[in-house]
């Protein structure tokens, strides 16, 4: 049901091309380039992370007429008419382990994230679980969100965001 490998990437370049593509914050990348150097610390595991650290770098949505593709680790896209519903959740306290300390995370993180607070999840037809976009971690998500709600035609932000 998903896109192909070789779909995807001309999806991509569909979206490159029409200026609908949304990187990752600067920030974020930041962060994922640091996890792929003390990855690095560890003789064995240098191939993983200079692989973190080039994926995080390349780390986007793209969004076109026909659907979206997500890069980072690996790459998924879908067809708009694929997918059942999208929906926006918040970060729990779960997600920084938990306790006091991950809520206090949890709520500055909430805080601090301009655009969507948290991941973009959508149900895909005929399949039993949620995927996920780390929407929160995407630069202008907002706008990102606001275009996959027009091309979609599903609503994805609450009526006072829209």
């Amino acid at each position: 049901m998903s896109l192909g490998k070789d779909e995807c990437r001309n999806l991509l370049e569909r979206a490159e091309t029409s200026g609908r593509t949304f990187p990752m914050k600067a920030g974020w990348r930041k962060a994922q380039v640091f996890a792929g150097v003390l990855t690095c610390f560890l003789i064995i595991t240098i191939p993983l992370g200079v692989w973190i650290i080039i994926r995080a770098r390349k780390a986007k949505v793209g969004i076109s007429e026909e659907g979206f593709v997500f890069t980072y680790l690996t790459t998924f896209g879908y067809r708009w008419d694929e997918i059942e519903e999208f929906h926006v959740s918040g970060l729990s306290g779960m997600a920084f382990g938990g306790g006091l300390v991950g809520l206090a995370a949890a709520t500055a993180v909430q805080k601090k994230t301009q655009g969507l607070k948290g991941p973009l999840q959508f149900k895909v037809k005929g399949k039993r679980g949620l995927k996920m976009i780390p929407a929160h971690t995407i630069e202008n998500s907002l706008e990102m969100a606001r275009q996959m709600e027009q091309l979609s035609g599903l609503s994805i932000l609450p009526a006072e965001q829209s």
